[in-house]
């Protein structure tokens, strides 16, 4: 097996994510750490911010370019375990590259120690220590790390933004959950809660309450058996109905009346409907997977530089389907629920399952 292998190209590219800056789109250096837990390059950020006023009795406010959260300059702190994190995954990536190189053969079937890249502190080298483990077989998935992996788990984990959904988006007819990670229709005789201006009124529709205006962010979603599977029953059968759509929506969707599902309405998504996963295109939606049922978790993948909207099956990562814009995306970007059948619960979960 070849040393590229180890650890399946699926999960070395999104190791070298965590690694990548969301505003220069390289690796990161003098990674710092805003009070809402995202991270930059320290210069990245000083360029995107500007320099303060020398004089004054208060410096201008400053938000954090991917979500938009005030961050006052005072809170930044440097971010030395993403520091590490980084290391490491250069590191991997460089030990996976080289020419010729066999797990069992050259390193007797070990990952090459990290210790080679010299790190400084005996923190450092203790985590370098944990990639020197008996090599696992190939796998796309993080699920199938053996436990001496720990490092390299908690990385991917981190991936998955940890996202909560805005009750203030929702339909009426939805109901989210305490916690707000799911979302269902509401049973009969639910109070309705008041309209406003963000709230869908046609779409049965919720946003995420983060959004994304750069970087490279993922989420998956749990669809309920019913929605997933297609074993409706009735009329619904056979109406061809939607049970849901997931994806994401840029922050200017339309919230009142009809709403385009598809990219020119600020909308990259996929539907599960007749049993099957169709991906929301104009001027028709195009289907999915054959005569599969849909999966039951399913990956976004959001590159906002790129213009790229991704679905993935959660399990096997295989690609389902990807939405291509020219340039970037252009606006804020939130993740999107819409669910049509009592059935169809579905739930943000996290990467790890």
């Amino acid at each position: 097996m070849e040393a590229s292998e180890l650890l399946g190209p699926g999960l070395v590219e999104r190791l070298e994510q965590l690694a990548t800056c969301p505003l220069c789109g390289g690796p990161f250096e003098d990674p710092v750490l805003l009070a809402c837990e995202h991270s930059f390059c320290r210069a990245c950020l000083a360029r995107r911010w500007g320099t303060p006023p020398a004089t004054g009795p208060e410096t201008p406010p400053t938000a954090c370019p991917c979500c938009g959260l005030p961050c006052p300059r005072r809170s930044l702190r440097s971010n030395v375990r993403l520091a590490v994190e980084v290391r490491i995954s250069r590191g991997l990536r460089e030990k996976l590259a080289e020419p010729g190189a066999h797990a069992g053969k050259r390193r007797g079937g070990r990952i090459p120690t990290m210790g080679c890249l010299d790190p400084q502190g005996e923190d450092m080298k203790m985590t370098w220590r944990r990639f020197d483990a008996p090599t696992p077989k190939a796998s796309n998935s993080e699920d199938e790390l053996p436990e001496d992996y720990p490092v390299v788990k908690n990385m991917l984990h981190r991936l998955t933004a940890d996202l909560t959904l805005d009750p203030g988006t929702a339909h009426r007819r939805l109901l989210v959950s305490e916690d707000r990670r799911s979302v269902r229709l509401a049973p009969p005789g639910t109070p309705a809660p008041p309209d406003g201006p963000a709230r869908f009124d046609q779409l049965p529709a919720v946003l995420g309450a983060q959004g994304f205006g750069a970087g490279r962010h993922c989420w998956e979603v749990e669809t309920a058996d019913a929605a997933s599977r297609g074993d409706s029953s009735g009329e619904d059968e056979d109406d061809g109905e939607s049970l849901y759509a997931l994806g994401a929506a840029g922050e200017s969707v339309r919230r009142k009346g009809r709403v385009g599902l598809c990219p020119a309405g600020a909308v990259w998504a996929v539907e599960g409907r007749g049993g099957r996963l169709w991906a929301l295109t104009a001027p028709e939606p195009t289907p999915l997977g054959g005569a599969r049922p849909p999966p039951r978790r399913i990956r976004v993948d959001l590159d906002w530089e790129r213009g790229r909207v991704a679905f993935y099956d959660g399990r096997s990562l295989d690609l389902l389907f990807a939405f291509q814009t020219p340039g970037p995306l252009g606006e804020r970007v939130f993740p999107l629920l819409c669910t049509r059948d009592a059935r169809a619960q579905l739930r943000i979960v996290p990467a790890e399952g």
